[in-house]
């Protein structure tokens, strides 16, 4: 057993790869540090609020998204470190994501001062359970709330569909949960999700509960109506009013890179540069892309509390072992696919909103991620087969290193052998032109050959003997010192 040596890490392409790193980290860093902050980072830090202000506000009015779910998050953040006295939000909805509503009904549920918010006009579907995680509940005149069946739209799909059962159980669920912790009917907010649940003199059965501003105070769902926001203070004890907090871009650039595209981009991305860097000999762009890639995926994830250092633990963990395969064990084994098994499901983690003590086959979430990694793996995989396939002619396999040897015109390096001449290097011993890993290159009698071990790693320089030819490649085995015909 042979562990190779530094010397196999090309100098040039770890310094670009450490640069690369380098402001990898310094984006995430500006962002997360932005994150935290208003929008203009040229502010100095704000002062301890002033007894006159003692509310945080903010207006949530769109899709619920991923970027709802930072910003919400911020001020969450600002409530706390500030020493505010409440939260204040003003919503109009017709919902959005699902598991960006949860993330936001987690945050203000388990802040410990006053959450308010005012419905203008609408709160439907995620817009619902957001609504009912806060303490006290506000509506316009004209207002609405319900509706919170989710729905699924795709390509073909004119008209958003229910969606399964087992999705639509786990949103009952969270909505009946979500009203008995802030002391509310829970079979009204189970009314909003499920068409045949029925409330006595409230809904019917085959029809979604919706209620009405007037309808939602008589049912004690809302306290009352008020016109403004500013109305809607006072009238719950605030009338020095607060002070309102925008969205930051960081926020909105999280958004893009935690959407279900660029995610599954992202990933896909990480396997193909990933599986280039294992057919290069040693360390370099490829695999620092790979790394970027994930990381880019994990800490946009994490800035929005959908993934935990779980997730980057498994990740370092997976890297470990595949390393260990690579460099210290011949052949590949155990390692190898534990280390894929780990490196795949910290992607399903980062991708599933919820803890990772939430995964199982009845969590949507846990499906949908799932699904996603299997996608973008299948796509990697689809995408190496075309590199495989056009890079050759292209002229870019031999920068790459993701293919080794191709066919090059008389006497620019090799000549084709005829059919009758294969067999003869059967039995020779050559030089390994590049480590074996197990696949690489190697030189007979001056001339260069595509060769792949036995499943042992074998380093550059090393003497190998052919065994036998299999299609393109020869098979080779390390020659033992002092053994054999020499070079």
């Amino acid at each position: 057993m042979k562990i190779p040596p530094m010397k196999y890490i090309k100098s040039g392409a770890t310094r670009s790869v450490l640069g690369l790193l380098l402001v990898i980290a310094g984006f995430l860093a500006s962002a997360w540090s932005a994150v935290g902050q208003e929008g203009d980072e040229s502010e100095p830090p704000k002062p301890e609020l002033s007894p006159a202000v003692t509310v945080i506000s903010g207006t949530i009015d769109g899709e619920i998204d991923n970027i709802v779910a930072a910003y919400v998050k911020r001020l969450v953040t600002e409530v706390e470190t500030r020493g505010a006295g409440a939260l204040f939000l003003e919503l109009n909805t017709f919902g959005g994501r699902v598991d960006s509503a949860v993330v936001i009904r987690d945050a203000l549920i388990d802040l410990e001062v006053p959450t308010l918010i005012y419905i203008n006009k609408r709160a439907i579907s995620a817009g619902a359970l957001i609504s009912l995680a806060c303490d006290r509940i506000v509506m316009a005149p004209g207002g609405t709330i319900g509706a919170a069946t989710p729905v699924m739209s795709g390509p073909g799909t004119e008209v958003p569909q229910a969606v399964a059962e087992k999705y639509l159980s786990y949103f009952r669920e969270e909505m009946r949960s979500t009203a008995e912790t802030q002391g509310r009917d829970p079979d009204l907010a189970e009314a909003m999700v499920d068409k045949d649940k029925v409330v006595e003199g409230v809904s019917e059965e085959g029809k979604l509960l919706t209620l009405t501003t007037k309808r939602a105070v008589e049912l004690g769902l809302a306290e009352f109506k008020a016109r403004s926001a500013q109305e809607a203070l006072e009238q719950l004890g605030y009338p020095q009013g607060a002070e309102e907090l925008e969205r930051s871009w960081s926020e909105g650039l999280v958004g893009f890179l935690t959407s279900q595209a660029v995610a599954s981009l992202l990933l896909m991305a990480m396997m193909v540069f990933a599986y280039m860097e294992y057919q290069a000999p040693g360390f370099g762009l490829f695999g620092g892309l790979a790394i970027g890639c994930f990381f880019v995926l994990y800490f946009s994830h994490y800035m929005v509390n959908l993934a935990g250092w779980e997730e980057l633990i498994l990740f370092v963990v997976g890297i470990a072992l595949l390393g260990l395969e690579v460099f210290v064990i011949p052949g590949f084994g155990v390692a190898g696919i534990l280390g894929i098994g780990c490196i795949l499901a910290s992607g399903i983690l980062t991708l599933m909103a919820g803890d990772w003590s939430d995964f199982s086959v009845s969590n949507p979430f846990s499906v949908e991620a799932v699904q996603q990694v299997l996608i973008s793996t299948l796509l990697g995989i689809g995408v190496l087969l075309l590199l495989i396939r056009f890079l050759p002619k292209n002229g870019m396999a031999g920068g790459s290193g993701l293919i080794l040897g191709t066919s090059l015109a008389g006497g620019a390096g090799f000549e084709m052998e005829e059919a009758s001449t294969l067999d003869d290097l059967v039995g020779q011993v050559g030089e390994a032109l590049s480590p074996l890993r197990p696949a690489g290159r190697a030189r007979f009698e001056g001339r260069r050959r595509e060769v792949e071990s036995e499943g042992d790693f074998i380093e550059k320089g090393a003497r190998v003997r052919v065994l036998r030819r299999e299609g393109r490649r020869w098979i080779v085995r390390e020659e033992s010192a002092g053994a054999g015909e020499e070079i």
